[in-house]
C-alpha cells in the first residue's frame, strides 16, 4: 500500500447547492435589474459618497424604514442612473423566483440574502463541506459492516452482539433518550475507534482542498409541506447552478493508519463503496417521498442520479444547506420507535415560487480519479 495516494475528486451538481457562511447581504446592499435578470451587489459606503447630500439623506431615511424602503430607493436611483459603476462590487444572475420575491415583498418582508463562500477569485465549494459528507457515509459503512449494535447506556455508547430481534437496527437507544452534541461526538468516536482522542480520528488521513471558483446564482429556497403549511416560509440565497462541475485535490495518507497514527484506515476504494451504499439509500428514501407527493423536479433528479451512477466508479453524494437530516445523520438506521427515525414531513426546495415545483438541494454525482506522477 502506498503511504500517500493522490486523486482528483470530481463533482457534477444535479440540483442547486448552497453552503452557508453565517453572513447575509441586507436589502440596502444590492439592487436588481429585472430586465436582465441579474442583481448588482453594492458597496453602500461608495454609493453614499457618490450621492449629493440631499440624496444621501433620502437614501438613509428610506433604509431606516426597513428592507422594503431600502429596495424602493435603490431601484429609483438605479433607474435614474444615479448608481455609479464604482459602487457596484459584482453582478450575479438571478432566478425568476428570486426576482419575483423582491418585486412582491411587503414592508415586513425580509429581503436579505445569504452568499456562498468567496475567495478573491469568486465563490467556491469548501472542501470541509464535502469532507463532512464523506465522513457521514463512512460512519454508516463502518457501523453496518461491523455487524454489531451500538447501544446508548446512560451517556456511554457500547457495542453488543446483534441478535435476531434487532433486524436491520444497528443503533439501540430508548425513545426518550436525548442525543445532544456530547452524545454525537461520543458516537463517532466509538464507531471510528478513536474514542475521545481526536488526534486518532481516521479522517485526519484524508485531505481535501477547496474547489476552484465557479459562478453563483441567486435563488429562492422554500419549504414544501404536504398541506402547504410552510409555503410562505422562504430564504433568499446564492447557490451553485445545476450542472456546475467542481474539482478537488484529494489526498489519502495511508501511512498514518499503517503506523497506527490514526485509529483505522479509510481506503479510497472502500470509501467510494460507502458513498454508493449510504447516499443511494438516502436517495431511495427521498424518492419514495417525492413519488407520494408528486414532486416532479425531485423525481427527475433521482432519475438522473440512478443513470449517472450506473458506473461502479461513480457515487451519489449530498452536500450543503438543505441536505436534510437523512443525509447529515444516521436517522434512517435508528430504531423505528425513536422520534428521530420518523420520516421528516418537510423538504427544502429551490428555484420556484411554489415549493412543490422546486428542486431538492445538495445532490451531486462524484468520481475519484487517480492522479499521475
Amino acid at each position: 500500500m502506498s503511504f500517500l495516494e493522490a486523486y482528483t475528486l470530481e463533482l457534477e451538481l444535479l440540483s442547486p447547492v448552497h453552503v452557508g457562511t453565517g453572513e447575509a447581504y441586507p436589502a440596502y446592499a444590492y439592487v436588481p435589474d429585472f430586465e436582465r435578470k441579474q442583481v448588482h451587489l453594492l458597496d453602500p459606503s461608495a454609493l453614499l459618497l457618490a450621492l449629493t447630500p440631499e440624496r444621501q439623506k433620502a437614501f438613509l431615511r428610506k433604509v431606516a424604514e426597513g428592507p422594503k424602503g431600502a429596495q424602493d430607493i435603490l431601484r429609483h436611483l438605479y433607474r435614474e442612473g444615479q448608481i455609479p459603476q464604482e459602487a457596484i462590487r459584482r453582478t450575479l444572475p438571478a432566478s425568476q423566483a428570486f426576482l419575483s420575491t423582491i418585486q412582491e415583498a411587503t414592508e415586513e418582508a425580509t429581503l436579505e440574502y445569504r452568499p456562498l463562500p468567496y475567495s478573491p477569485l469568486g465563490p467556491y465549494l469548501p472542501g470541509s463541506s464535502v469532507k463532512g459528507a464523506l465522513r457521514t457515509a463512512w460512519l454508516y459503512w463502518k457501523l453496518v459492516q461491523g455487524g454489531k449494535v451500538l447501544e446508548l447506556q446512560g451517556k456511554t455508547w457500547r457495542f453488543r452482539p446483534k441478535g435476531t430481534q434487532d433486524g436491520q437496527t444497528f443503533i439501540s437507544l430508548s425513545p426518550k433518550a436525548r442525543v445532544g452534541l456530547q452524545e454525537n461526538q461520543a458516537f463517532e468516536g466509538e464507531v471510528l475507534g478513536y474514542g475521545r482522542n481526536l488526534y486518532r480520528d481516521p479522517f485526519r488521513a484524508v485531505r481535501l482542498t477547496d474547489s476552484e471558483p465557479a459562478e453563483g446564482f441567486l435563488n429562492r429556497i422554500g419549504i414544501f409541506h404536504p398541506r402547504g403549511k410552510m409555503d410562505g416560509t422562504l430564504l433568499l440565497a446564492e447557490t451553485f447552478r445545476i450542472g456546475s462541475r467542481f474539482r478537488f485535490l484529494f489526498r489519502y495518507q495511508g501511512g498514518l493508519a499503517a503506523n497506527k497514527g490514526v485509529a483505522g484506515a479509510v481506503p479510497p476504494g472502500e470509501l467510494v463503496q460507502a458513498l454508493r451504499e449510504y447516499y443511494g439509500y438516502v436517495a431511495e428514501w427521498e424518492e419514495k417521498y417525492a413519488e407520494e407527493y408528486r414532486l416532479e423536479k425531485a423525481l427527475k433528479v433521482y432519475e438522473q442520479l440512478r443513470e449517472k451512477t450506473q458506473d461502479p466508479q461513480t457515487f451519489p453524494i449530498r452536500i450543503g444547506f438543505g441536505s436534510g437530516r437523512l443525509a447529515l445523520r444516521l436517522a434512517l438506521i435508528l430504531p423505528q420507535d425513536h422520534p428521530e427515525a420518523q420520516d421528516p414531513t418537510t423538504r427544502k426546495t429551490a428555484g420556484a415560487r411554489k415549493p412543490k415545483d422546486g428542486y431538492p438541494l445538495g445532490w451531486a454525482v462524484g468520481r475519484l480519479v487517480p492522479r499521475k506522477g
